[in-house]
């Protein structure tokens, strides 16, 4: 068995002209960039048009604003708080690549492979103080509080994925610890902000952050599954995490079924073989039982929103966990 579970037939175009708001939030969102984000900067002009210029998906975005109609109706701090995920999210990426000295994103050169690691922490760190900015001059505390809960968990999954993800081995409550703060805060965050854009209760915006969640981590564990995928088939770099001693699930698994040199030897070996090894051990069926069993969840929940009929949200959620790149 290999780790190709089936994508959703819906398109990402798609699942955005099913949103009679997208286009209306993509106007809002190139309208800001330029009035209220780079303030007619040409050097911040041109280091934001590189990153955010480049084909981002805008997928937290759009889940933010599929919660928003959901849950009520969208309003102007529904399209107010996808642009900060966005901004948020596009600043995590710059950092990432920096701590893990990759050179390409998205397919082109990455910021700190052209411009340097100073410039690319620098630009991150001033993009996210524009977003968390944005949320006070619109006076929308709310959101300053809900992208700050997502930074700081950010920051702190980070902090113990280079601590623990690199070890000789970590539990599996380990990981789930670090990818539910790494990966699934932004989701949660996402989420929770589309609720409270459309002014729901409490309870409401509860239930979406758990379905934040939910995806959020089922989209991690997409991604590790699509780590052991061959290049061609899914547009990312093949056994990126393994080469840098990251822990993804279907490894973590194998690392319980067998010990001492052959746990080593997993991390050595040549990719095709670690990949035919993992198989054989069932890492990657238990990887997708475990993917299967967060898309329950995340649709459950997202049933138990009040507005759930107007967006084809399990469609979405299908296209977020189940992507084939």
């Amino acid at each position: 068995m290999t780790p190709t579970v089936t994508a959703s037939r819906l398109s990402l175009r798609d699942l955005q002209s099913a949103l009679p708001e997208w286009t209306a939030f993509e106007e809002f969102y190139a309208r800001t960039l330029r009035s209220a984000v780079y303030r007619d900067s040409w050097l911040l002009e041109k280091l934001g048009s590189f990153i955010l210029r480049r084909g981002g998906k805008k997928v937290r975005p759009l889940l933010l604003l599929y919660t928003a109609r959901a849950a009520g109706q969208i309003s102007f701090m529904s399209h107010l708080g996808a642009t900060l995920v966005e901004l948020l999210h596009n600043a995590t990426l710059i950092h990432d690549d920096v701590v893990d000295d990759s050179d390409y994103r998205r397919g082109f050169f990455s910021l700190r492979a052209l411009w340097g690691n100073r410039i690319a922490v620098l630009f991150g760190d001033w993009l996210l103080a524009r977003g968390l900015l944005l949320a006070l001059r619109y006076k929308a505390p709310e959101l300053l509080q809900y992208t700050s809960e997502a930074v700081e968990s950010l920051a702190e999954g980070e902090l113990l994925q280079l601590k623990r993800m690199r070890a000789e081995s970590i539990s599996e409550s380990q990981y789930f610890e670090v990818i539910e703060k790494k990966t699934a805060a932004l989701f949660r965050a996402a989420c929770s902000m589309g609720a409270w854009s459309a002014e729901a209760s409490p309870s409401v915006i509860d239930t979406a952050a758990e379905m934040g969640t939910a995806i959020g981590i089922a989209f991690q564990i997409r991604d590790d599954l699509l780590d052991w995928s061959y290049s061609q088939l899914t547009g990312k770099p093949t056994d990126a995490d393994r080469q840098q001693k990251r822990f993804t699930l279907p490894l973590l698994w194998a690392f319980s079924q067998v010990k001492g040199a052959q746990r080593r030897a997993l991390l050595r070996m040549p990719f095709p073989q670690a990949r035919r090894e993992l198989e054989a051990l069932g890492a990657f069926e238990y990887t997708e039982s475990v993917l299967l069993q967060y898309a329950q969840r995340a649709y459950a929940l997202a049933d138990q929103l009040p507005h759930i009929s107007t967006v084809p949200m399990r469609a979405l959620i299908d296209f977020l966990i189940f992507r084939a790149q």
